[in-house]
């Protein structure tokens, strides 16, 4: 009774308080930046305030969610040197994206820009900045956002045979082991398969081609460990006292790039059919530009895609009368993208975005709500706190594939819910240049998986001990062990 009267009155104290803000703003006020609420940085205390501020890494998404339920939707921090805000209000997640300027800069993994720098390393898309950015994602718009309909073929047969192996790779009780390797291995085939086109299935028939592949998936997927686990010192300090996850690093990078440039490298050799999107930047960039593109494609496709769609088939594992319904839907429909599947992956993504926060920094000194924000501040969308907000999702915490149904509103749980405050590839011109590959891949897969395996939990204490944390990306705390039961259709 007492916890409830405390909820009521921090209820009644916020509204007040968002009360006072309208008026203030409706009055043509702004707040200074150092009026933002936030927790007190202590002088003196140097670096020792972002430890102290930002918390253990993992749980950075905990930390932030307890900061937004103290302080409101804005949030200011000071991490280092850097001011920076948190946001969790939809309107201005989307404001955020209006300010980026020109050239839209966002925040890099300190581990990668260092060792960059240090080696005198060129990276791709990812990392530029300015015109050179500008000129290159011009480029890729074209084929990969918008008349993107030609990846439907190479990504749907690489699916079907990512299907294929799993009816195989089950043992007798349809325990599938090391899904996460298996998915990070199929989602780096896909990109290839984009990449080369129709040639990628004659390259599979190289024994030498299928071992680079799977010695690649093997490797990247030690560079987000390492990385990772450099989130909890400063790369320099690490690169100075020679800590193993840097000397881990600085061995599984170079690897990586020369693994990801012998892959691109036998596939140009072996392209006769001239119809992936490699062929058609031969014919727009320089191949060193090029070359460092499609590595940086590589590397970071399988992890981030890989993981979301772990999240998706937890989720249906974990709800056995949604995923029948789900199923019912994919049957029906006849198609590998009925809308209820394209909500599956929406709806992982709003519970588990794979960036939990996404940051722009602002070009020019911006209003901001209520506050004047200073120029170069960094804003960070706060997704994985804004998804489960339930004043933008009705019942936050359910898992609810047909919220995202405009025909079925008022019979799915759409009412009450807010979109844009779930924004997991971002929007604007730095979008996720990758989003219609990582979409396609995921709807197709997650349909064919459908029509074939009942899914469960092989551990069923899973259901509450799987929890999100970070490193690098959103990750299950501990490996999904899923069971895939086939389906005996009747003739």
């Amino acid at each position: 009774m007492l916890q409830r009267l405390r909820s009521s009155s921090f209820r009644q104290l916020c509204l007040v308080d968002q009360c006072i803000k309208q008026q203030r703003g409706q009055a043509g006020e702004v707040a200074p930046f150092v009026e933002m609420p936030g927790p007190r940085r202590i002088p003196l205390l140097g670096m020792l305030n972002d430890v102290m501020h930002l918390g253990k890494p993992a749980e950075l998404h905990l930390r932030i969610s307890k900061y937004h339920e103290l302080y409101g939707d804005l949030v200011r921090l000071q991490i280092g040197t850097q001011n920076a805000v948190f946001v969790r209000d939809p309107n201005l997640m989307r404001k955020t994206f209006q300010l980026e300027g020109m050239y839209p800069r966002h925040p890099l993994p300190e581990s990668w820009t260092y060792f960059n720098k240090k080696h005198d390393y060129q990276r791709g898309l990812f990392f530029m900045d300015g015109k050179e950015w500008l000129q290159s994602r011009q480029i890729f718009n074209k084929p990969m956002l918008k008349d993107f309909h030609w990846m439907e073929e190479p990504i749907r047969g690489t699916c079907a045979a990512t299907v294929r192996h799993m009816e195989q790779g089950c043992d007798s009780v349809g325990t599938f082991g090391g899904i996460e390797a298996f998915l990070y291995q199929w989602s780096v085939e896909v990109v290839l398969s984009v990449m080369l086109g129709s040639a990628f299935t004659e390259c599979q028939q190289s024994a030498d081609f299928r071992r680079l592949v799977q010695q690649f998936s093997a490797v990247v997927y030690d560079i987000f460990r390492c990385s990772s686990e450099l989130m909890n010192i400063p790369p320099a300090i690490a690169d100075r006292l020679n800590v193993q996850p840097w000397q881990q690093f600085e061995k599984v990078v170079p690897e990586t790039i020369r693994l990801a440039t012998a892959i691109i490298e036998f596939g140009i050799a072996n392209n006769q059919t001239r119809d992936g999107l490699l062929d058609l930047m031969v014919q727009k960039l320089d191949k060193p530009l090029m070359m460092r593109i499609f590595i940086d494609f590589i590397i970071a496709a399988g992890d981030t895609t890989a993981f979301a769609t772990v999240w998706s088939l937890y989720l249906l594992a974990n709800n056995s009368s949604m995923q029948a319904t789900v199923r019912q839907d994919v049957t029906d429909s006849s198609t590998l993208e009925c809308a209820t599947v394209k909500g599956v992956v929406r709806e992982t993504l709003r519970l588990y975005p794979v960036a939990p926060f996404i940051g722009r920094f602002i070009e020019n000194e911006s209003i901001f709500g209520e506050y004047a924000l200073p120029k170069d501040t960094l804003v960070l969308l706060s997704l994985y706190s804004a998804g489960r907000d339930e004043r933008f999702f009705t019942e936050p915490e359910t898992f609810n594939p047909y919220r995202w149904q405009r025909s079925n509103a008022a019979t799915s749980g759409r009412i009450g819910s807010t979109p844009s405050a779930s924004l997991p590839f971002a929007i604007g011109a730095r979008s996720c240049i990758g989003q219609k590959i990582a979409q396609l891949q995921m709807h197709y897969l997650i349909s064919m998986i459908l029509t074939k395996f009942h899914l469960t939990l092989a551990e069923a204490e899973q259901q509450e001990t799987i929890k999100p944390i970070l490193k690098m990306i959103t990750v299950p705390n501990a490996p999904v062990k899923l069971c895939f039961k086939p389906i005996h259709k009747r003739s």
